[in-house]
């Protein structure tokens, strides 16, 4: 890739995401480069393409982001429907069937950690 670069999106996406569009890239004819970084700190991962080639990268990827959430969206309503029929209650039972010691241990730290947010200036008015 020659030229002036600029980045089209993040990564990590979903694998199956980001092979869809970078499938739609080369189908396209558009020079892309994925630059992966070892070091997680700064978060330089990203698929970036010529300047030039922005725009219609651009398009292509609303396009497929927009393509990603409807069927994403669709399987979230099927999943709803057919295990939770559909009831905030019955999602929130499976949730905490499937919860970890770890998560209700995180659970009560948050907890305990925005009560004594709130309790401890009041403790200072007196």
């Amino acid at each position: 890739m020659e030229g002036r670069t600029k980045r089209l999106v993040s990564l990590p996406l979903e694998p199956d995401q980001e092979r869809e569009i970078l499938r739609l890239l080369d189908e396209a004819g558009i020079a892309h480069q994925e630059a992966r970084s070892k070091s997680r700190l700064f978060g330089s991962d990203a698929i970036w393409v010529a300047q030039g080639d922005y725009p219609r990268a651009k398009e292509i990827l609303d396009r497929e982001a927009a393509d990603y959430a409807a069927a994403a969206r669709e399987t979230w309503q099927a999943e709803w429907h057919r295990e939770h029929g559909g009831s905030y209650a019955r999602w929130l039972w499976s949730r905490l069937r499937r919860a970890t010691m770890e998560d209700f241990v995180r659970a009560l730290f948050l907890i305990a950690l925005v009560g004594l947010m709130l309790l401890y200036p009041l403790s200072l008015l007196r």
